[in-house]
């Protein structure tokens, strides 16, 4: 009996430090939990600010190809500033990577299983399926980009300073075009054409995609967060 007893004892003993464990391995993995779904929201609210500064870039860079097309159409320039300041601008490569660092984190650690929600899991690796997407669309415009900027600078008589492509231009001293002659170039003008056109549904795949499956999944983060 006694020793039954202290079997018994054992046993209870050993199933209790197993539960201490288990509690203390919650306990830490909770805390880890909500670590990793704030820097998650974090990331999130990051990508959503450079995906609004990228928009603004991209709409900015259509407005200059506008300009070029309607200055091209009407054969009149108003602003010879603008149009050269445009003819500069409008082949700019914008790459603004977007990244969630810390869901590669969860991914590569194995710590998918962290969190509890199925929607959450889902709209994490759509968004990232998205984003991915995005960039494979803004790189596959990059050799037309540099190729309309070769042929803009083509059409210039002198070279612009290299700050006056940054700063902000007030003139382009001993710069100048011949509108006739640039109108002539169908290439030239077919990829400003394009230009405009790309831009625009770059745009719209930014906010119908991007930024809105992204406020999105901040809210899920958030929703997850409190659960814990």
């Amino acid at each position: 009996k006694y020793a039954v007893g202290e079997i018994i004892l054992v046993v209870i003993g050993i199933l209790i430090a197993l539960q201490i464990n288990n509690w203390n391995q919650d306990r830490t993995e909770h805390k880890e939990t909500k670590v990793l779904l704030s820097n998650l929201r974090l990331d999130v609210e990051e990508n959503i600010k450079n995906l609004k500064d990228q928009q603004n870039l991209l709409k900015i860079r259509k407005d200059w190809a506008d300009f070029i097309l309607k200055s091209l159409d009407d054969q009149k320039v108003i602003d010879s500033t603008m149009f050269i300041t445009a003819i500069t601008r409008v082949g700019w490569i914008m790459d603004y990577s977007q990244m969630l660092p810390t869901y590669t984190e969860i991914i590569s650690s194995g710590k998918l299983s962290y969190i509890n929600s199925e929607n959450l899991k889902k709209a994490l690796a759509d968004y990232q399926s998205k984003v991915e997407l995005n960039q494979q669309i803004i790189s596959s415009y990059n050799l037309g980009l540099k190729e309309t900027e070769r042929l803009a600078i083509g059409h210039l008589n002198g070279m612009p300073e290299a700050s006056n492509l940054i700063k902000p231009i007030s003139s382009y001293l001993g710069v100048s075009f011949d509108l006739k002659s640039i109108a002539k170039d169908t290439e030239f003008y077919k990829n400003i054409k394009h230009i405009s056109f790309q831009t625009a549904g770059t745009i719209d795949y930014i906010s119908d995609q991007l930024i809105t499956n992204a406020e999105r999944l901040k809210s899920l983060i958030t929703v997850e967060f409190k659960s814990y």
